[in-house]
C-alpha cells in the first residue's frame, strides 16, 4: 500500500505526449496511404496491415504499433494525413 502522500510514477514524461492512436475502422477505406514507408505519412513507418476480425470478422484492416508507441514523434501527420479521417492520436495532456 502507498503512503497517502506518495509520488505517483507514470510512462508519461512530457506534456501532450502522444500515449495511444486509435483507428476508426468503420471510416477506414483501406487505401493504404498509411502503409507508404516513405515517412510522408508517418515518419516511424507504425502502422500495418493485419486481421481485424475482433472489429469486422475474418478481414485485414490497418493496425497500429502500440508496442512501439515510444517511438511517435507527435508529429500528428497520421491524423492529418488520413483522407478518410480515421485516425485519432489520443494524447495526455497535464
Amino acid at each position: 500500500m502507498c503512503p497517502r502522500n506518495a509520488i505517483e510514477v507514470t510512462s508519461i514524461t512530457y506534456p501532450e505526449q502522444i500515449v495511444s492512436i486509435k483507428i476508426d475502422h468503420e471510416k477506414c477505406t483501406m487505401c493504404e496511404k498509411c502503409l507508404d514507408k516513405d515517412g510522408k505519412f508517418c515518419p516511424q513507418n507504425l502502422f500495418y496491415k493485419d486481421d481485424i476480425t475482433w472489429v469486422r470478422g475474418n478481414e485485414l484492416g490497418i493496425r497500429y504499433k502500440y508496442s512501439e508507441i515510444s517511438k511517435c514523434q507527435g508529429c500528428l501527420k497520421c491524423e492529418l494525413s488520413c483522407p478518410e479521417g480515421a485516425i485519432e492520436p489520443i494524447k495526455y495532456e497535464a
